[in-house]
């Protein structure tokens, strides 16, 4: 039996990862920071955001998933991987493990999280298709390794498309036996930002036509102030 023993918060100064632990997910507001994480590495030194913890049970180990890139610029992203020492997160040491090189579209990816159904994990992430940020799921053959992409999610609805063609920071939702994928939508910087839902309704989630979207948001900014702002990743941590 799972049982939740900490609250673990993963964030970023745009140049690190640090995480924060408490008892309860209260505590986090006064809790102090740990940097974990820092790399002065050309191809990954800069840009770090959307840190995310999650457990592979065939590495025995947790994965942090983030995005990074070159400095000076946003148009390097790629999604990247670091391994624990430990099962304890806070008392591990992290080491890089790999880029997430995508086989059939290694190109700029942002924003990956971890999908699990059954015994199977799928990678699922944001990437540009010309003018439009996409959604995109590929089969994960191990921590690091991915299959195929497919794109399941276009940003074709008008919440969808305030100030920029965007579906990002996607985040996997369980309950009942049914499987939704949260996502976020429209230009974070503006007060169109909004989160919005796909359904996982058909067999295969490296189908697009699996995967039903909602027509309406399920948050928005209220009244013209950016409320929603930029979401923060935060986990249960359940050992």
């Amino acid at each position: 039996m799972l049982r939740c023993l900490a609250s673990d918060l993963t964030t970023t100064t745009w140049s690190n990862i640090q995480i924060t632990r408490a008892t309860t997910v209260g505590g986090l507001k006064t809790a102090s920071p740990k940097t974990i994480w820092t790399d002065k590495t050309a191809s990954r030194c800069c840009n770090i955001w959307a840190p995310e913890i999650h457990w592979q049970p065939n590495e025995g180990a947790w994965y942090i998933y983030y995005s990074a890139g070159t400095s000076g610029t946003f148009d390097n992203q790629r999604v990247h991987a670091l391994r624990s020492s430990a099962t304890n997160i806070w008392d591990s040491t992290w080491s890089y493990a790999s880029r997430i090189a995508i086989p059939n579209r290694d190109v700029w990816s942002i924003d990956a999280t971890v999908l699990v159904l059954g015994n199977t994990r799928y990678l699922v992430y944001s990437s540009w298709d010309g003018p439009n940020q996409c959604l995109y799921i590929a089969q994960m053959n191990s921590a690091t390794t991915v299959g195929n992409a497919v794109k399941i999610s276009t940003p074709t609805l008008s919440w969808e498309q305030v100030g920029a063609n965007v579906n990002e920071g996607p985040a996997a939702i369980y309950h009942g036996g049914r499987t939704w994928i949260v996502f976020s939508a429209s230009n974070c910087a503006g007060t169109g930002y909004k989160l919005g839902r796909l359904e996982l309704t058909g067999s295969n989630p490296l189908s697009a036509s699996s995967w039903t979207k909602y027509p309406n948001p399920i948050f928005q900014s209220a009244n013209g102030n950016n409320e929603v702002g930029v979401l923060t990743r935060l986990i249960e941590a359940e050992r």
